[in-house]
């Protein structure tokens, strides 16, 4: 495998600087195929390689290596381009400056978070520099890891673990099987009270004669189910305080009745009115238009009389008078 082949580009883009416009452009990261074979277990190239598309990573400015924990073994490298003069005088301010490990790393680093917010679901990486020693002149590469959670150191009051005794072990015999040989060994001097409710424990009816509604005997004990009572169909109504619902309707709608009767007659008596002073006038019923004049004379009519036509009987005089007045309007000589 050449040397071009060996290196898998995951990402090229910038660094934003935090609170600024201004970006550290002319960035590549790349990850080592020689050392990472398999891509799928590889988080950091993953995390990088879904930043595509992106023109930018969020940098959260510098971090010291020893107060944070990091996971080297992904192996993946960041190179800078020969004319991204700001990115590179940036880096190498932070990388050459900074004092060297005894590892050989050196003390500081760029943090960068890939993503927008600021959680635990963010991956968050850490840009530094390696020193390698060289017979002319010594370099730095520059690496990236995944930052991880810091790992707790044990506490005092941790529990601790503890194994069986041994007097508990024989030589063939182990903690499962231990367990599972051990039970409980029961007195022969119990009393009369617990023998008798260890019988009837063991004599209760199982759920299939339960469900059945069958009778179970077990020596001289009878377990009955009862039944479910039968629904009753026929309700009996409830008295009502205030007297039968039925009445009370009965009484409402004979009033209704009783005024619908009044109306009606009243109404009655308004179309033969109508019919008889209309055939004074020559206008009967089968001259063209009687149904015209018949329905402009009894709407009128019936509308001038709304105030009684529903309490009590209407006067003939007044009847008359309005039937009259109403013809006059629009027949004006006999036709």
């Amino acid at each position: 495998m050449s040397e071009a082949s060996s290196s898998r580009l995951l990402y090229r883009g910038s660094l934003s600087l935090p609170d600024s416009y201004i970006l550290l452009d002319g960035l590549t990261f790349s990850a080592n195929l020689l050392a990472n074979k398999d891509l799928l277990h590889n988080p950091l190239a993953l995390a990088l390689e879904s930043m595509r598309g992106r023109p930018s990573l969020r940098l959260k400015g510098t971090e010291s290596l020893k107060n944070i924990c990091i996971d080297p073994s992904d192996d993946v490298c960041m190179d800078i381009h020969p004319s991204a003069t700001l990115s590179r005088v940036y880096f190498e301010n932070m990388l050459c400056l900074s004092h060297l490990s005894p590892d050989g790393r050196t003390e500081m680093g760029a943090r960068v978070a890939l993503g927008d917010t600021d959680g635990p679901a963010t991956t968050e990486i850490l840009i530094f520099g390696k020193a390698h020693s060289s017979p002319t002149t010594p370099s730095i590469t520059i690496r990236v890891a995944r930052i991880t959670p810091a790992t707790r150191a044990p506490r005092p009051d941790d529990p601790t673990p503890r194994k069986p005794p041994q007097h508990l072990l024989t030589r063939t015999q182990s903690i499962g099987e231990l367990a599972a040989n051990t039970r409980i060994k029961v007195k022969g001097d119990e009393s009369e009270v617990v023998r008798r409710a260890r019988e009837v424990m063991l004599h209760l009816p199982n759920s299939k004669s339960r469900g059945r509604g069958k009778d179970k005997e077990r020596g001289s004990a009878v377990f009955k189910v009862p039944t479910l009572p039968a629904k009753k169909t026929n309700h009996a109504p409830e008295a009502d305080v205030f007297g039968p619902l039925s009445d009370a309707k009965g009484k409402a709608r004979a009033v209704d009745d009783g005024v619908g009767d009044i109306e009606q007659e009243n109404k009655s008596i308004i179309k033969k009115f109508t019919v008889r002073h209309l055939d004074a006038v020559g206008v009967s019923k089968a001259h063209p238009e009687f149904k015209e004049l018949f329905g402009f004379v009894y709407r009128g009519t019936t509308f001038a009389l709304r105030a009684t036509i529903k309490k009590s009987s209407v006067s003939a005089l007044a009847l008359e008078t309005l039937v009259e007045a109403h013809i006059k309007l629009y027949v004006t000589s006999p036709i």
